[in-house]
């Protein structure tokens, strides 16, 4: 995409035409005519009010041109009603117009709609239409046409006039054209009116911002004695890589104390440099608590980006000043004037991932926008995402948690214990032994995949697709073994394959069960559950969340829910109840999200030499996401689980679609999404790479009453030709069932595949 037009000094009497991008789900751009009284002032980037059928939005102008495309006229073209011109934004910049553009063409979206993205989508400001003095002598002299009359009387039979919005719509849209007419004429204006609008903060359904300060952190988890020296190494590379003044990607795999001690040098580099910084992470929570972190260990002002509900998120920060900017996915997008440094803390969250359409990957914009900007990206975790691990083009720093900080881990085969052991005779006997030492104790409970597999419970064995090696999703209601991916069906097997045995049942006890079993173990000791159903509501959710901080318990129970926000207090006793619950989903990713969640919770122990200890209890203790916890070697890991997607073609060696075809009718949506797989199939062209499509299958899940889906897994080597491929066969279908109320959905890099 070529952006043209920019500020420049131009003759009064030449006719100017801008195309304005208006934020609604629609790709093509509309040409306007620029009023005289702006021409000066205008250029690529201005945001605009323009009339949109019978509203005013707010668009951004891509282009300026002094001709006009051969097929339109300057008589049918509507002229832009003003330049919006507020304390936080009246431009939005070409690189961030164009950083927009790519998403939109990369995951298969309009481009109006990631215009959403880079400002406050303004509800359509209601117009008031008011009869003037000139409209007035005409119905009065009787000059006024009848087929204009009726509408001018009842627009001047009020002095205050109409909401436009009370017109209604008629056949061949004859209202619109003589509200045209008579603005033609000047027998009436059309003026914004902010009568009817709701205010922001009343809206239904829109959170309102917790203030700043409203959240106490607890002094023992950020204490900042806890943070290590910066090795001089580090502090060297940085300097080069902002000297290069080039696009720079590195993936930090360090303990959580490590990389805020590195975030912080690398925000103090890039303000020597008169360079902003961008502070990306996926839960806001978490962005509060770096956000109160960094500014004493830097000694700068961190400005903490509020979500897009509130007015200040879209403020633009420009000046002299560099600005250090911290906040959730969409603070990639923040209006900076010059970005030397992007961090993506927890680059792995799958809350990085925005769920609606464009549906993009916080992490891979930020990647984008530093290739624009020339800027360092740095992607951070504990645990990197295999996809940022083995980037060909990132380089990859690990330090490693010194071998004295790290806890014993112990290991509990519970294939060797009484079944439906929930808490093992060993870790029964450590947590008494804790509890009388006055410590505190962590249980965790990885749920994901609860009671939606089968497991033996003798040998450990879990039914999988013979075609996609993931576990097979257990559905009680229709009694059966189905495949999320490719859709191949399995009867219940009446006993274990392997070893014979009937106990074949359902996988996974909740927390809630263990909270009645800890309870009737120790009945004078505290518990506190953390899990989704304890966390439902916001005032019930701080009280447990502070509690959590301040260690006001003996026994912490809970889910992954634990971890998503700032790094836990350490605990004397960390028990993994089932270590292998989460390697039992049917998702390519489960072995890898069961291994980050697994160094989460152990990373939550004292070190050894305190007294710190974790007790893993698991059916599968040879799985190699086990084995590296044990073992302390996070390579073993990576390695062993890069081999086996390569042996079925998953990412990081290729990419992947998820579309989904939703409509009423479920014979047309089944012949929708076979008409789309094989469109797909079909031979490329000689420099494409063919794409392997499964599918179509049944959404299994609950799905909107009366709505059918059916999706379709694609597989492809290049992300750019996949996406092409993907945008023409969605422009191809959306023709073909146009007038069917068929909906086709695009979701490029899906983090969610089970």
């Amino acid at each position: 995409m070529a952006l043209q037009g920019v500020s420049f000094s131009r003759p009064q009497t030449e006719a100017l035409f801008a195309d304005v991008l208006v934020p609604r789900h629609i790709t093509k751009t509309f040409t306007y005519l620029v009023p005289a009284s702006i021409t000066q002032r205008l250029q690529t980037g201005s945001l605009v009010k323009v009339p949109f059928g019978r509203s005013v939005l707010e668009g951004v102008v891509v282009s300026i041109n002094s001709h006009l495309a051969p097929e339109l006229t300057s008589t049918s073209l509507k002229t832009i009603l003003a330049l919006v011109e507020n304390e936080h934004s009246s431009t939005i910049s070409p690189t961030l117009l164009e950083l927009s553009h790519k998403i939109a063409q990369y995951y298969v979206a309009p481009w109006g709609q990631c215009l959403r993205l880079l400002y406050p989508p303004t509800p359509a400001s209601p117009t008031r239409l008011i009869a003037t003095q000139l409209g007035r002598m005409a119905l009065e002299t009787g000059t006024c046409p009848d087929s204009l009359r009726p509408i001018l009387q009842r627009i001047a039979h009020r002095a205050s006039g109409i909401l436009s919005s009370t017109l209604r719509p008629t056949p061949r849209d004859h209202a619109s054209w003589v509200i045209d007419t008579l603005i033609e004429r000047s027998w009436i204006n059309r003026i914004l009116s902010d009568k009817g609008r709701i205010p922001a903060r009343k809206r239904r359904g829109t959170p309102l911002a917790e203030p700043d300060g409203q959240q106490t952190l607890h002094p023992a988890v950020i204490d900042t004695d806890q943070l290590p020296e910066i090795d001089p190494a580090w502090r060297a590379h940085l300097h080069q890589c902002f000297q290069a003044d080039h696009m720079k990607k590195i993936v930090l795999h360090a303990p959580w104390q490590h990389r805020i001690a590195r975030l912080s040098e690398a925000i103090r580099q890039a303000h020597a440099r008169n360079k902003s910084t961008i502070v990306v992470c996926g839960e806001t929570a978490k962005a509060r608590w770096l956000t109160h972190l960094l500014a004493p260990l830097t000694g700068l002002q961190i400005v903490f980006i509020q979500p897009p509900s509130s007015p200040q998120r879209w403020k633009r920060h420009q000046g002299s000043t560099p600005t250090v900017l911290v906040g959730t996915r969409s603070a990639v997008f923040a209006q900076l004037d010059s970005v030397g440094l992007i961090w993506v803390e927890g680059e792995e969250d799958s809350a990085l991932k925005e769920p609606k359409e464009p549906r993009y990957h916080a992490r891979d914009v930020a990647c984008l926008r530093a290739k624009q900007d020339h800027a360092v990206v740095i992607l951070a975790s504990e645990h990197p995402s295999m996809e940022s691990q083995f980037d060909p083009e990132a380089e990859v720093e690990r330090i490693q948690q010194d071998v004295n900080l790290q806890p014993k881990i112990e290991l509990v085969d519970l294939t060797k214990e009484r079944r439906g052991t929930l808490l093992s005779q060993g870790l029964r006997s450590a947590m008494r032994e804790v509890l009388e030492c006055k410590g505190k104790i962590l249980l965790f409970l990885n749920r994901r995949g609860y009671a939606r597999t089968l497991i033996c419970r003798d040998c450990g064995w879990v039914p999988r697709c013979p075609s996609c090696t993931v576990a097979l999703p257990y559905y009680r209601d229709v009694s059966s073994l189905t495949c999320r991916y490719c859709g191949v069906a399995e009867p219940l097997p009446d006993d274990c394959p392997l070893c014979h045995a009937t106990h074949v049942s359902p996988v996974g006890e909740g927390t809630e069960q263990v909270e009645t079993e800890a309870h009737r173990l120790f009945p004078h000791a505290t518990i506190v559950r953390l899990d989704s159903d304890t966390l439902r509501h916001p005032a019930t959710a701080r009280s447990l969340r502070e509690r959590a901080r301040s260690k006001s318990y003996d026994i912490l129970i809970g889910t992954q829910a634990l971890f998503t926000r700032e790094p836990l207090p350490q605990h004397h006793l960390v028990g993994i109840l089932q270590a292998d619950s989460g390697l039992h989903v049917s998702d390519f990713r489960a072995a890898e999200r069961t291994y980050q969640l697994l160094v989460d919770a152990a990373s939550s122990a004292y070190p050894a030499s305190t007294g710190g200890r974790v007790i893993l209890q698991t059916r599968l203790p040879s799985h190699h996401a086990v084995q590296a916890l044990l073992s302390g070697n996070p390579r073993a890991f990576y390695n062993e689980e890069l081999t086996a997607r390569r042996l079925l073609n998953y990412p990081p060696l290729c990419h992947l679609a998820d579309l989904t075809v939703a409509g009423h009718n479920m014979a047309l949506v089944e012949e929708a999404a076979i008409r789309w797989g094989s469109a797909l199939q079909q031979p490329p062209s000689a420099e494409e790479h063919h794409v392997v499509v499964l599918g179509p299958v049944p959404s299994l899940g609950r799905q909107p009453r009366g709505q059918h889906h059916r999706r379709l897994l694609v597989k492809g080597a290049d992300p750019d030709i996949l996406a092409r491929r993907l945008r023409d066969s969605v422009e191809s279908m959306e023709r073909q069932y146009r007038q069917k109320q068929i909906k086709f959905v695009v979701d490029m890099d899906p983090v969610e595949s089970g």
